[in-house]
């Protein structure tokens, strides 16, 4: 769970470069958990005709970190700009804010900066679902193979079962014989670069591509800081009313029982967003509910909390490593500035 700004006297580009390196850091030391996680739920029970193989070494499993690193720096280093000019914004007249100002102040940092990772979000998704393919797993994609295969212009077969929706999709949203092309080509051979994943979701599904999922991510991240932040409040309040004796392994307590709480009640809208952000989303899927009554009917309900274990995790870490990296940032930084290399002794 991202924690709030701190409230110091850290000015704005020390704090801009240390939420930025803290982002980074973060996202590089949990991304294991977000590889697993994240590989488990792209799989599609209903379609998986061979599974992937386990990685047996470490370097697969940071597959797609780049992207992420980099939309979480870019998230985590404008956040205090950000949280400073709404904060400017919501204070009152005599420039004072109070409590429910800074929730709010929050809240619209929170929605902005949610914005600038979704595109990065997509890249690693579409990274790790590259990586899958590339390991072995295998859907019933007939149809498409079937269009790949024979042309743009052939008629397409719906005689079987599973491919009745990617028909469907097709027909009512011709593809243009260029998109085609490089489905075909992404098809055949999906890549697992940074580079190679930008160009594949650009040729494939246009600008577009970048931003699927948006709603559902933005709606997912605000009900994580309202559940998180307000059960991590309730026992606070229940169990250091003064908050004046809380122990650091209390501290560590409430949040990962506050981290549980985030888990168990949104991680069907991260199930969600995951395949919304697949490569055959918009084939397989008309839209969001229908994404969620297929997983319901055709994987089961334990489908949509698959993945909890490794997400847990990452939430109960990824929290304390920010925090403790930023303060070490801005120690480093703020040593850097006294510093004249250029003085005479």
């Amino acid at each position: 769970m991202d924690p709030l700004p701190p409230n110091d006297n850290t000015d704005l580009l020390t704090a801009m470069m240390a939420g930025a390196t803290a982002g980074a850091v973060q996202s590089v030391a949990t991304y294991p958990f977000e590889y697993l996680k994240t590989s488990t739920q792209i799989q599609d029970n209903a379609l998986i005709l061979a599974k992937p193989v386990s990685p047996l070494k470490l370097r697969p499993l940071y597959t797609g970190c780049t992207a992420l690193a980099v939309g979480n720096a870019l998230k985590a280093g404008t956040r205090m700009c950000l949280f400073n000019s709404f904060s400017s914004f919501m204070a009152a007249e005599n420039g004072t804010t109070t409590a429910p100002r800074i929730v709010v102040a929050g809240m619209m940092t929170g929605f902005v900066e949610t914005l600038w990772v979704i595109p990065f979000e997509n890249i690693k998704t579409r990274l790790i679902e590259n990586s899958l393919y590339k390991s072995g797993m295998k859907i019933k994609m007939d149809v498409m193979t079937d269009r790949f295969r024979r042309g743009v212009n052939s008629p397409l077969k719906t005689n079987k079962r599973a491919s009745t929706t990617l028909a469907h999709s097709l027909e009512k949203k011709p593809i243009s014989h260029g998109r085609l092309q490089a489905l075909k080509y992404f098809h055949e051979h999906p890549s697992t670069t940074l580079t190679g994943a930008i160009k594949e979701i650009y040729q494939t599904q246009g600008l577009r591509g970048f931003k699927q999922g948006s709603s559902i991510t933005i709606l997912r991240q605000c009900l994580n800081s309202m559940v998180w932040y307000s059960t991590f409040s309730s026992l606070q309040q229940l169990l250091d009313p003064n908050r004046d004796s809380t122990s650091e392994f209390g501290l560590f307590g409430m949040g990962f029982v506050s981290s549980l709480a985030v888990v168990a009640t949104t991680q069907p809208l991260d199930l969600l967003k995951t395949r919304m952000q697949t490569k055959n989303y918009r084939l397989l899927y008309r839209d969001v509910m229908n994404c969620a009554y297929r997983i319901f009917m055709k994987e089961g309900l334990r489908k949509f909390w698959c993945g909890w274990f490794p997400r847990l995790i990452k939430i109960s870490v990824s929290s304390t490593l920010t925090l403790d990296c930023y303060e070490m940032s801005v120690k480093s930084i703020n040593k850097l500035k006294t510093m004249r290399p250029f003085a005479a002794e």
